[in-house]
């Protein structure tokens, strides 16, 4: 259903918690159950056109970089949220800069999908730019949501602006994860792969130094068993 962001352990409407009682996990990070998995789904799920989008279980996802970590049901429910313009779509396209006249962006942003699986996963993804929850308060408060919403129409007719409203919590969470960039709008497509390709380099540094510092302790090992071996037969003569 529209109204029902996020899957059912997330439950987004009303979940965003201030940083000072709940922070919000670090997308940057070498926990494997943290970060951003390499797949996590078939590979033979996932197809690209001739012009680069990427379709996955059948659902054009567009110019995603995040289409391996989504769920069938997840792409389905974005899709129908896509579709039927409910209120995720048209916070998005607000913040992407999207003209309601003629469907194009005035900005450049990230992938649609993909902001609503890092919205919904809510992660940190940029500390940069990540707000305190007053700060981002004061962000979403300095914009009359609630006229934009009562003059917002979807195929000529006015949406549930209650509805829409309490959207603007996962507005506010955007804005703590970072996905808001310092300019007002959406992280664009070459600022998430990049924040992404950051963090895959840092999982191989730190795997790297762990190999190495295991190796060392290895090599201790092996030169105390040594000098131990020595000082036996030494002992024994």
């Amino acid at each position: 259903m529209i109204g029902q962001v996020g899957r059912t352990q997330l439950s987004l409407l009303g979940s965003v918690q201030p940083k000072g009682n709940q922070p919000v996990q670090t997308l940057e990070t070498t926990n494997e159950t943290d970060a951003i998995d390499v797949e996590t789904i078939d590979s033979d799920s996932i197809v690209y056109d001739k012009y680069g989008h990427t379709e996955v279980f059948g659902i054009n996802v567009g110019h995603s970089l995040l289409a391996n970590q989504f769920s069938e049901e997840d792409v389905k429910r974005w899709k129908q949220i896509s579709q039927e313009q409910g209120p995720l779509r048209i916070i998005f396209d607000e913040m992407a800069g999207v003209e309601a006249t003629t469907g194009y962006s005035t900005k450049v942003s990230m992938n649609f999908f993909d902001f609503c699986y890092l919205a919904e996963k809510g992660k940190m993804v940029n500390p940069q730019n990540a707000l305190s929850s007053d700060e981002a308060q004061q962000q979403i408060q300095s914009k009359n949501w609630f006229t934009f919403f009562k003059n917002t129409t979807v195929n000529g007719k006015g949406i549930n602006v209650q509805d829409a409203m309490q959207h603007l919590d996962i507005l506010q969470r955007c804005y703590e994860i970072g996905l808001i960039n310092n300019r007002g709008g959406l992280m664009s497509e070459d600022e998430l792969r990049a924040t992404i390709n950051k963090q895959k380099y840092d999982e191989q540094r730190a795997f790297l130094e762990k190999q190495y510092a295991k190796d060392l302790e290895t090599k201790e090992l092996e030169v105390n068993s040594l000098e131990k071996a020595k000082q036996a037969y030494n002992d024994s003569i």
